[in-house]
């Protein structure tokens, strides 16, 4: 437990370890001071000193320590403790949409409406608050028992650029998560809210349909569909999916930019006028044996 002393790391008591990558772990924790329930988000300890990971660290902090919305993870503080830097944000049901998708989806896809139009609302207010996400996908958005939505991981976040910095500071590095990327992030072209629109399409498809929109032998080949193929339909894969729903998500992945929503409210006014399903899934009885 790295920096941790007898199940705490400064002031939080920490009570499991939620998920880990390479480089970090995610704890659920217990604040002394108020007893308060959060998410901690530490570096290993072989990362503690280094400055890419601890730079990148911070700049989540920063992002998230500005955003008030309930589809949004809040950061709280970034500290360090006995060496351990660590962001200390909103806990939320460690349940993953990717894990619903490939776990639960039967007995979770009576809340895919409601958890459709959360995901979308806190995308569009992370928008409204100047930034791009450049890295929508399933498994950066944590889902509650009723459909709650938090979008989380602002690792590679960026602000969106405007006007003169826009021209003179066009181009992003080619970053994010490859069966998600839109054609203009591929190419490592300027980005605005439809890049962030078109990767959430793909995340769409994908909880509807269960599988990814495309796939490639190799990294090349799944970035040249992304580029050219012509856009899956889901009606193929659930005959349930009402066409007018089947064409905004094949909207949302205009290789164009300018054919897709202008934005995530535009998304959302649309999905408000349309059906998802012909016929919704009914919520479990949880009562009968």
């Amino acid at each position: 437990m790295a920096g941790a002393q007898r199940g705490y790391l400064g002031s939080y008591r920490l009570v499991r370890q939620l998920a880990a990558s390479q480089t970090c772990q995610i704890w659920e924790a217990i604040r002394d001071t108020d007893d308060a329930r959060v998410a901690i988000k530490q570096l290993h300890k072989r990362y503690a000193a280094d400055k890419g990971q601890i730079a990148t660290l911070q700049h989540e902090y920063e992002v998230g320590q500005k955003l008030d919305h309930p589809s949004v993870c809040r950061a709280f503080e970034y500290n360090v403790y006995r060496g351990t830097p660590f962001i200390v944000m909103e806990f939320m049901s460690p349940r993953s949409m990717k894990q619903m998708i490939r776990d639960q989806h039967e007995n979770l896809a009576w809340l895919i409406p409601d958890v459709m139009r959360h995901a979308a609302e806190g995308l569009g207010y992370f928008h409204q608050r100047g930034w791009l996400h450049r890295d929508v996908k399933p498994d950066n958005f944590l889902i509650g028992n009723e459909g709650e939505v938090k979008l989380i991981d602002y690792s590679i976040a960026q602000k969106q650029k405007r006007g003169l910095s826009k021209l003179l500071f066009g181009r992003s590095k080619v970053q994010g998560t490859r069966s998600y990327m839109s054609p203009e992030q591929i190419r490592g072209e300027s980005l605005d809210p439809r890049a962030d629109i078109y990767s959430f399409g793909c995340t769409m498809f994908e909880l509807i349909a269960r599988r990814l929109p495309y796939t490639g032998v190799s990294a090349e080949d799944l970035f040249n569909k992304h580029l050219k193929a012509t856009i899956p339909s889901m009606i193929a894969i659930n005959d349930n999916v009402t066409p007018q729903f089947n064409a905004l998500i094949a909207k949302t992945m205009a290789k164009q930019r300018q054919e897709r929503p202008k934005s995530m409210e535009e998304f959302v006014e649309e999905l408000g006028n349309i059906r998802i399903f012909h016929n919704r899934p009914r919520k479990p009885d949880t009562d009968s044996e």
